[in-house]
């Protein structure tokens, strides 16, 4: 896991699961953009966070490897935090996932990041 960001008070939490070179990028923009977010480096990494962190606003997920069943994940997660938003990022949705996850393409511009993310966790 990545060492907790310096903030402003009151930023929503994001998680991101997995740790690879699209989710770094991702985690880069958001932290320069104002929100407090945590990268775990698998998806089982990302759902100990999400049980011990009471105020998660967002959850973001790509296609490449989770390490787990990622809808599986996505549904697990929630029953701790129902209703999360989840942002996955790829070129299709994975099949399974539930119907409420938002899909942005991995060929996405910062603005259109920004946009989805500020859709849902709305400040």
């Amino acid at each position: 896991m990545s060492a907790p960001p310096r903030t402003p008070a009151g930023a929503p939490y994001v998680v991101i699961c997995d740790y690879n070179a699209l989710l770094q990028d991702v985690t880069s923009v958001l932290r320069r953009s104002g929100y407090a977010v945590f990268q775990a480096y698998d998806g089982e990494a990302a759902g100990q966070l999400c049980r011990y962190m009471p105020d998660i606003a967002l959850l973001v997920l790509n296609t490449e490897g989770s390490g787990l069943d990622t809808p599986r994940l996505v549904e697990d997660i929630r029953r701790i935090h129902p209703g999360l938003p989840v942002l996955h990022i790829g070129e299709q949705p994975i099949p399974g996932m539930p119907a409420d996850v938002e899909n942005l393409p991995d060929t996405f511009q910062i603005a259109e990041l920004l946009q989805t993310v500020r859709g849902l966790i709305p400040r």
